[in-house]
């Protein structure tokens, strides 16, 4: 009688096991969450994250304003030199993974192409491309007077913050990822924040702030720069609390109908409603290609200042040396979650790991976006950065 009341418990805990791995009531589940970055599923998910993770929409322009085409089609250089050596430009394309490649010059379309199966209708995932997004969103509540300063700590728009590391933390500290708030963003480790993060908030269901609120501090805010996802989450905090929209609102009102974005976005939520503001914007390359003619254009759009005075300026060309290259990532520096090059001249970039970027050269006043599915990506990246400037010396 005993082993058979044990049988049917065990029984009972692998039928429940089973109904919590697969949920069969909802369209998201842990067995569809695990195989996200497996390799026979990646490239389908990274275009159609929705069927991965809840989201909320970002409504196309009621005006779309497509890019004008280059009465020529453009062309990419054959080949382009990194570290001393001649790199083919055709096989670094499919060395990287390609999805997506779109090259504007005077905000004209000099190249638009799509790999592996992509069209230009896919959403393809940004993953931290996204955290420069919120921070433009962050600019432009501050000019609207929503955000009073940028030395406001977080504790004045985020008030479930007082009295923890994050609520004494500025916004200016929050942009330059310069915290000193405890956390460790090693992907490659599987028991690292990074990745308990995504297991607490994608398998457990747990809401994204409530397991980025009580992070500790590791040392004083202002003084190091330190890349970690929770800055963002908290960044996109303050922006719902000082404008009192959702991010994907608040993103659809001030840039997605301006802008003229020609198709719908859609932003993936934690399962408490809450966007994930360091990642997981998913867009069409046409509308990230406006995303960077936006900042080329120092944030004027139609004659219009969307950005406030300077913004770009100051959030790509930061006095702080350890915001320089070498602080951090050898080949890069940062900026008000922007990236420069070493050695930048005008130029800059979003960044999202498995290879997402927008380029913007400001001389040359080229946009270039790159989306990829590239498992190597973080070895690339010195290479993408000369890949990039030899496309725009192309041209």
């Amino acid at each position: 009688m005993r082993t058979r009341i044990v049988l049917l418990a065990l029984l009972a805990l692998l039928v429940a096991a089973a109904l919590w791995w697969f949920r069969p009531w909802s369209p998201y589940s842990p067995s569809t969450m695990t195989r996200l970055f497996h390799p026979e599923y990646r490239l389908d998910n990274f275009r159609a994250m929705e069927r991965v993770f809840p989201y909320a929409t970002l409504n196309a322009s009621e005006t779309p304003r497509p890019f004008p085409r280059a009465a020529q089609p453009g062309s990419l250089p054959e080949t382009f030199s990194y570290q001393g050596e001649t790199i083919d430009t055709q096989e670094f394309l499919e060395r990287t993974e390609t999805t997506g490649l779109m090259i504007l010059r005077a905000g004209e379309i000099q190249m638009e192409e799509y790999f592996q199966d992509t069209e230009p209708t896919s959403r393809l995932t940004s993953w931290s491309m996204a955290k420069t997004v919120v921070s433009t969103l962050i600019a432009m509540a501050w000019a609207d007077g929503l955000i009073d300063s940028l030395d406001d700590p977080v504790r004045q728009y985020v008030p479930e913050l007082d009295g923890k590391a994050y609520g004494d933390v500025t916004v200016h500290d929050l942009l330059r990822m310069a915290t000193g708030i405890d956390f460790d963003e090693t992907y490659h480790d599987h028991f690292s924040d990074i990745n308990q993060l995504f297991y607490r908030v994608f398998l457990f269901g747990h809401s994204a702030r409530d397991v980025v609120a009580n992070r500790p501090a590791a040392g004083p805010p202002g003084e190091r720069f330190h890349y970690i996802s929770p800055n963002t989450q908290v960044l996109a905090w303050v922006l719902e609390a000082a404008t009192g929209e959702r991010l994907s609102d608040y993103a659809t009102r001030r840039l997605w109908q301006p802008l003229g974005m020609e198709d719908d976005a859609l932003w993936n939520l934690d399962q408490h409603g809450d966007e994930l503001g360091f990642c997981c914007l998913n867009a069409t390359l046409r509308d990230y290609a406006k995303l960077g003619q936006l900042h080329l254009q120092q944030g004027v759009w139609d004659g219009e200042a969307l950005l406030p005075d300077n913004w770009v300026f100051d959030a790509t060309r930061r006095p702080e040396p350890w915001l320089a290259a070498g602080h951090g990532y050898a080949e890069r520096g940062y900026g008000y979650h922007l990236w420069t090059p070493e050695n930048p001249d005008g130029e800059y970039f979003f960044n999202g790991v498995w290879g997402q970027t927008i380029w913007i050269d400001e001389n040359a006043d080229v946009v270039i976006v790159k989306t990829s599915v590239d498992p190597e990506f973080r070895a690339h990246t010195g290479e993408m950065i000369a890949f990039m400037r030899g496309v725009t010396a192309h041209y």
